[in-house]
């Protein structure tokens, strides 16, 4: 079916169809209804593909396709194609964890345990933790994925004293649950600080993405109903896949 065929499904008038910027914005919507069908990673056809199925020239199927990639919906590898972009995760004020933000948008949350190790506290982790230098921490890295796909990079630190052991088999799901349920802490408040960083090679290897690409470095602090803090995190969250989306009062 042509964009034409399309079009007359639409209802648009003639005139209008006739201009480059309907034909352009006509075979996105199209292209877009044909993406809510699809699975992430599926490949998108090509613009000459694109260009001979809807009867449009090559630049109307480029000008589509640059638009839905600024959407967010598709992404390109050169030399390879254009896929399906992952939905994206869109965290905001709202206290929640990361396995309930995923659940939200329809991924399966897990996790790759990296590291599991107790350390002490530099002058950082302790500031951070209000505890003293020295002090033992639990040092939990993870890779946090949504349908065993890679979306953050995570270092939790928590108090070995605290928490003196901690069964690696619920270092796999959420840690706040897995808090709550064996040690009947609940984290009910954080303050997060977050600015854009570049991943380097371990980092991008990991997060499935070339070194150097845009990432959000998330520092969050945790504290319990007491005021107590529970926990100190470092997570790295993929730039294409994580927003954040505040609301600000004066």
């Amino acid at each position: 079916m042509t964009l034409k065929d399309r079009r007359r499904d639409d209802g648009p008038d003639a005139d209008s169809y006739k201009t480059e910027s309907f034909k352009h914005e006509a075979l996105r919507r199209l292209l877009q209804a044909d993406i809510a069908r699809m699975r992430p990673d599926e490949a998108l056809p090509t613009e000459r593909q694109l260009a001979e199925r809807y009867d449009v020239s090559r630049a109307t199927a480029r000008r589509a396709l640059q638009a839905l990639r600024e959407d967010g919906l598709i992404r390109s590898v050169r030399g390879v194609g254009t896929f399906v972009s992952h939905p994206q995760i869109t965290k905001t004020s709202t206290l929640t964890s990361f396995s309930e933000d995923l659940r939200s948008r329809g991924y399966q949350p897990s996790a790759e345990l990296l590291a599991a190790e107790v350390v002490e506290a530099d002058l950082h982790h302790a500031t951070a933790l209000g505890v003293d230098p020295g002090t033992a921490l639990h040092r939990i890295e993870r890779l946090r994925l949504g349908d065993d796909f890679p979306i953050c990079l995570e270092t939790v630190y928590l108090s070995a004293e605290r928490f003196p052991s901690l069964d690696e088999s619920l270092l796999k799901g959420s840690l706040s649950e897995a808090l709550q349920n064996t040690h009947g802490v609940r984290v009910v408040r954080a303050t997060q600080q977050i600015r854009a960083v570049n991943v380097t090679g371990r980092q991008a290897r990991l997060l499935g993405v070339k070194e150097g690409s845009a990432a959000l470095l998330v520092r969050r602090t945790a504290f319990d109903d007491t005021g107590h803090v529970v926990e100190y995190g470092e997570s790295l969250c993929r730039g294409d896949l994580y927003e954040f989306s505040l609301v600000v009062t004066k």
